[in-house]
């Protein structure tokens, strides 16, 4: 019987201590060394300024229209558009506003 428990003590601090000996998983990012050789031409005040003005292109998709196609050439209505849209449909009796 010592001898079996010798035999499941050792097995034991052999597999706990290769399993220990094991190299960082690179994914997990604890062993991730960052390309520091990359130097940036912009500022971050210019880097917000092009991801806001991109936003506003319509060029950045995100919220509902995030998998939309850019090939597609059907992106919606705008603002503006459904505003009169609404408007010309009460103005035509199309639409009872009822408040």
């Amino acid at each position: 019987m010592k001898a079996f428990a010798t035999i499941i003590a050792s097995a034991a601090l052999a597999l706990s201590t290769a399993a220990q000996a094991a190299p960082p998983d690179t994914n997990s990012g604890e062993g991730y060394q960052a390309d520091n050789s990359f130097v940036s031409t912009k500022t971050r005040a210019e880097v917000k300024g092009e991801t806001i003005a991109a936003l506003r292109r319509g060029e950045i998709l995100n919220g509902e229209l995030y998998p939309l196609d850019f090939a597609s050439p059907t992106r919606g209505k705008t603002r503006a558009e459904v505003k009169a849209e609404l408007a010309s449909a009460i103005r035509n009796g199309e639409l009872r506003v009822e408040y």
